[in-house]
């Protein structure tokens, strides 16, 4: 069928006790922000272009990334600014 994919793409994957899920299609990108620890694998980062978040990327933050992927399918940026404070 020749209709247009419009579902907001994502992926996981656990490494042993860490685990990484991402949302949102970024292919590139003029900031990248990390709020919370990387190190202490609790961490959520966001790929903006002019401002716009395009992906978030999660660590350890499953709630998280779950609501960024509701909040970028009905394209709701101030629901997805409120997840990266």
């Amino acid at each position: 069928a020749k209709e247009q994919f419009t579902y907001v793409p994502f992926f996981w994957s656990a490494h042993y006790d860490v685990v990484v899920c991402a949302v949102g299609h970024a292919t590139r990108w003029d900031a990248i922000e990390v709020h919370g620890s990387l190190e202490a694998r609790d961490a959520t980062v966001a790929y903006r272009l002019g401002g716009q978040v395009l992906q978030i990327v999660t660590v350890g933050r499953d709630g998280v990334s779950l609501a960024a992927e509701a909040a970028l399918e009905r394209g709701d940026a101030a629901a997805l600014e409120g997840l990266l404070r």
